[in-house]
């Protein structure tokens, strides 16, 4: 099995915004799709190797800070960067900022320094979209989404079965296949559409709280 860092590493070393393994399919899907190539990839954003809370999303977003943002050469090698699955979660970038401080108010208290080091977001499609609709029917067909529903199955739900971090699952459940937590109470299926819901709150809070006590 060939790790997730492992499997962006050569979009990372050589700043391609597409990867190799999904260039056919897209190729072959262009006219169904309508991904933004011009971003760097976004698999997963922050510490994915040791964030201790890991949020599943569909795919990265568009909005107009991100447009700007990605046209500034040293904001894009940052983002590139975040491969490495070693880097903070980037939220002084804009377009990047207010979406990760709604999620750090929420649950990390507006702590964004401290979230940006133990959260990290991972990405079922890395291509960034305005909305889900369309790419969601085709998700599947991706190399790197089979990739990251490998990574997801062999590492994040067995860490999660050890209490090694807390996964939680906030959309698109269906595509990446898990709809429910297996009987783990590490393993939480978010069903809020927009942020989190009161008992996916509760569950996290308490999680961090008794991780805390053990640091």
């Amino acid at each position: 099995m060939m790790d997730i860092i492992e499997f962006w590493k050569d979009c990372r070393d050589k700043k391609l915004n597409i990867h190799p393994e999904d260039k056919a399919v897209l190729g072959e899907l262009s006219g169904l799709l309508d991904f933004n190539y011009d971003f760097p990839p976004g698999p997963y954003f922050g510490p994915i190797k040791t964030a201790k809370v890991i949020l599943c999303y569909a795919n990265p977003s568009i909005n107009r800070p991100s447009l700007k943002t990605i046209s500034v050469p040293s904001h894009n090698a940052k983002l590139f960067e975040q491969l490495s699955g070693e880097e903070p979660y980037p939220y002084d970038l804009d377009g990047w900022k207010s979406w990760f401080s709604q999620r750090a108010n929420s649950i990390y208290g507006g702590q964004l320094d401290a979230a940006s080091k133990n959260l990290a977001i991972f990405n079922l499609i890395p291509y960034a979209s305005e909305t889900m609709d369309i790419a969601g029917k085709h998700a599947n067909c991706l190399p790197s989404a089979w990739a990251a529903q490998e990574y997801l199955r062999r590492v994040l739900i067995t860490k999660a079965k050890k209490g090694e971090i807390l996964l939680v699952m906030c959309r698109s459940n269906n595509l990446w296949g898990l709809k429910t937590s297996l009987g783990c109470e590490n393993i939480v299926i978010n069903k809020s559409r927009n942020g989190f819901s009161t008992k996916s709150k509760e569950i996290i809070g308490k999680w961090l709280r008794n991780k805390a006590k053990c640091l």
